[in-house]
């Protein structure tokens, strides 16, 4: 690790720089997101690109500081480069996704309780932070003027959500960040490619030897990803890649049935349902431990075989018809996919097991393995005798006790949140647990290993407690059971969801701490500040875009009941008697996972690779290929060179690779910009 870097922060500077950064970030936003397609998915300001998530400012405004070179200035700190690194990395993802957190958060969702059935309606528009029916009226028609004072509780519920989950989850991060960051060596792979790409193109001599490696790797990212941009604005230019020919999706995304080249494959395989061609999620796949990347795809294999087995057996019939976005949904496509979904139906319910039961038992046994750990931090917090010396804690953000102060403060925030939303003790107890522990914990944790989303997507499975106190749905409309459904849903729709947004971030900023040698304490306090100044200013542009172009902003304009707090989505789902198979089972395998690596050096699969195999988000974009051509290339380069040639040519080039997209990527959002006030 590279000496610590202790400077005096230039604070009024930064919030200085935190204002202009989200207030010109905003409004380049609204005119992408506007526009749809490229602009909403991987040309943005917020974050792109899935599973392999990219906080696309995180690298901007490093690299943007290399036009300081332009003015004689030569080099800049690692202090300066982090911090801008940083209040890119925030600013990202409290913009997020267009496609869903932007538009849906506030407006979308006001929009959706008034369009809702009446019972729906009636129960929600009880809730403090619901306006009237004439403030949003405006949205679905030519816009008008912002009745600010009606939006303003909306705007706050939006903001208190995302601080109090800051406020709950940065502690827990807190305590485990020395054992993820320093003993586990936890890799973060974006963290790593990012810094890395930052070093080369601001020129530490750190990386002079890594250049090469660096330079080919932008060269093939600049033109995979011009080949894409080019083709997107002129149709008449050639698909040379085959990109377009296989109807991919800006994610990468490939159906396995749609497209003709693999119909053959999709028609005959049930679980053959999508695979991803992204390059930049084959990168950062590079990067993934090689017994992850191994275990996850090949047990998505084992599931391929399986279902097909079911499938003979008479399972999922009429499958092979559908598309393979209804085989992995499960209940899309007007109801075609009900019963006919390896991932989420008898008998194998594969997904169900990674997610349920076998979420559980990951974090339960990662708390196990750091039970010593995690006794002396307890011991030095309380004031107790401890292996853990003073010069140790002092490198943390704060100190242990204060951590489990804050961490108190957060879950108390957290209940009363929660509390002021209508929701019963019950419901209240799951969204608790669920939103404010365990999916943090396993997005932060998983995220650390895989770069990827684990914990992620809205699909049948998120509520998975409540089946078990309400197997069917009771019939009735609550404000508290809509909000609370709605909550831990829609909380983890994506990366800028909420629920797994600011555990990643907090641990991923840690990561960055470590590597560029700047203080945890620094980097904390940069987290906080800028997620305190930028989510009210992206709340007020969310606010703002769809009142200022009315029906021509993107909006949802169907009703709750079409989402989880519905009796027709949440009846998907098996009835509990069913549901507790693919729980306990999942727990088991995925525990019994964990003894064989703990018992055996040699036993190659690694229990998150089981459990990614069956991740919604992983399973959505088809990213089981991103791991399998990963592996593939890993295995080489350690063959022929082994770690020397990985660490010296394979992290550069994926750098490079990483830093190639960025530049297409402010490209396409410069054409986006243009295309906007000069249509062509």
């Amino acid at each position: 690790m590279s000496e610590k870097v202790i400077e005096k922060i230039n604070w009024p500077l930064w919030i200085l720089v935190i204002i202009i950064v989200n207030i010109l970030a905003n409004l380049a936003q609204g005119i992408l997101g506007a526009q749809g397609g490229y602009y909403g998915c991987l040309f943005s300001m917020g974050i792109v690109c899935m599973p392999f998530t990219i906080p696309t400012l995180a690298v901007v405004l490093p690299m943007l500081l290399y036009l300081g070179k332009l003015t004689g200035k030569a080099r800049f700190s690692s202090t300066t480069l982090a911090t801008l690194y940083i209040i890119g990395l925030v600013s990202s993802y409290t913009i997020g996704n267009f496609n869903d957190a932007y538009y849906s958060w506030p407006v979308g969702s006001v929009s959706r309780v008034w369009r809702s059935i009446p019972a729906v309606r009636d129960a929600m528009k009880t809730l403090w932070w619901v306006p009237p029916e004439a403030a949003v009226a405006p949205t679905w028609g030519p816009g008008g003027p912002v009745d600010w004072a009606a939006w303003f509780p909306a705007m706050l519920y939006v903001c208190l959500f995302h601080w109090i989950l800051f406020a709950i989850c940065s502690p827990q991060m807190i305590i485990l960040r020395r054992r993820w960051i320093e003993v586990e060596r936890v890799p973060y792979p974006w963290t790593m490619a990012i810094w890395e790409s930052v070093k080369n193109v601001h020129g530490f001599e750190e990386v002079k030897h890594r250049r090469t490696p660096f330079l080919m790797g932008l060269a093939v990212g600049l033109f995979l990803y011009v080949v894409i941009l080019l083709r997107y604005l002129f149709p008449w230019f050639p698909d040379i890649l085959g990109w377009y020919a296989l109807g991919t999706s800006p994610n990468g995304c490939v159906d396995g049935w749609c497209p003709a080249a693999l119909r053959p494959i999709g028609s005959t395989l049930v679980g053959f349902v999508r695979i991803n061609i992204q390059p930049i999620n084959f990168a950062i796949a590079y990067l993934v431990p090689l017994d992850i990347l191994f275990t996850a795809w090949f047990m998505h294999i084992i599931l391929i075989i399986l279902a097909q087995v079911a499938y003979y057996m008479g399972y999922y019939s009429g499958a092979l018809e559908l598309s393979g976005v209804c085989r992995i949904w499960g209940f899309f496509g007007g109801g075609a996919g009900v019963g006919k979904s390896p991932f989420w139906h008898a008998p194998i319910y594969w997904s169900y097991l990674c997610l349920t039961g076998g979420m559980v038992a990951f974090i339960l046994m990662m708390m196990w393995y750091s039970r010593d750990y995690l006794k002396d931090v307890v011991k030095v917090a309380f004031g107790k005798p401890s292996s853990i010396t003073k010069e140790v804690e002092a490198k943390e953000p704060v100190s242990y006790k204060t951590a489990f102060i804050l961490l108190l403060v957060g879950c108390i925030l957290w209940i009363a949140f929660l509390g002021s939303l209508q929701i019963d003790l019950i419901l209240g107890a799951i969204v608790f647990i669920l939103g404010g522990f365990l999916y943090p914990l396993a997005e932060a944790y998983a995220q650390g290993l895989i770069g990827a989303a684990y914990a992620q997507q809205r699909t049948m499975w998120v509520d998975w407690p409540a089946h078990f106190i309400w197997s069917r749905h009771p019939g009735t409309y609550t404000a508290g059971w809509c909000n609370a459904l709605i909550i831990l849903n829609r909380g983890v729709n994506t990366g800028s969801g909420g629920i797994p947004t600011w555990s990643t971030v907090t641990m991923s900023g840690f990561k960055l701490a470590d590597l560029s040698g700047v203080h945890s304490r620094t980097v904390y306090k940069l987290i906080a500040l800028t997620l305190l100044i930028a989510y009210p200013i992206t709340v007020v542009f969310r606010v703002w875009w769809p009142h200022y172009l009315g029906a021509r902003f993107p909006n949802c304009l169907s009703g709750w009941e079409c989402a989880a707090p519905g009796e027709g989505v949440y009846n998907c789902a098996p009835p509990s008697n069913e549901l507790i198979g693919p729980v306990v089972a999942g727990f088991v395998i995925t525990v019994l996972l964990y003894s064989l690596r703990a018992r055996f050096i040699w036993w190659p699969l690694h229990p998150l690779g089981f459990l990614i195999s069956g991740g919604a988000r992983i399973t959505w974009p088809g990213a089981w290929t991103n791991f399998l051509g990963a592996w593939v290339a890993k295995c080489l380069t350690l063959k022929i060179g082994g770690s020397k040639v990985y660490e010296g040519y394979g992290i550069p080039f994926v750098a490079g690779l990483v830093v190639g997209f960025v530049i297409v990527a402010i490209i396409g959002v410069i054409s986006g910009l243009i295309r906007w006030f000069v249509p062509f």
